[in-house]
C-alpha cells in the first residue's frame, strides 16, 4: 500500500470551525499528491482518491463553510 502523506492530515475534526483556509490548502496538497501518483500508477491513485473521499467529510465536519470558500473551484 502506498504511504499517503495526506492520510495523517485528514483525521476526524482535523480543522476547527475557522479552518477553511487551512482545509483548502490541505485539499490542494492531497489532490496534487494523488495526481503525481496517477502519472506512474493510476490504480494506486484511484485507491488514494477513494481514501481521500473517505477521510474528507469527517475531517471537515467542524469547518464553518458559510463563506462558501470550500465550494469555490481552485
Amino acid at each position: 500500500m502506498h504511504p499517503w502523506a495526506f492520510r495523517a492530515r485528514f483525521r476526524r475534526a482535523a480543522f476547527g470551525w475557522k479552518g477553511s483556509k487551512l482545509a483548502i490548502e490541505r485539499i490542494h496538497e492531497a489532490l496534487a499528491e494523488i495526481r503525481a501518483v496517477a502519472r506512474q500508477d493510476p490504480a494506486t491513485a484511484a485507491e488514494g482518491a477513494v481514501l481521500f473521499l473517505e477521510k474528507l467529510s469527517p475531517a471537515l465536519n467542524q469547518v464553518d463553510s458559510s463563506s462558501g470558500a470550500l465550494a469555490r473551484p481552485g
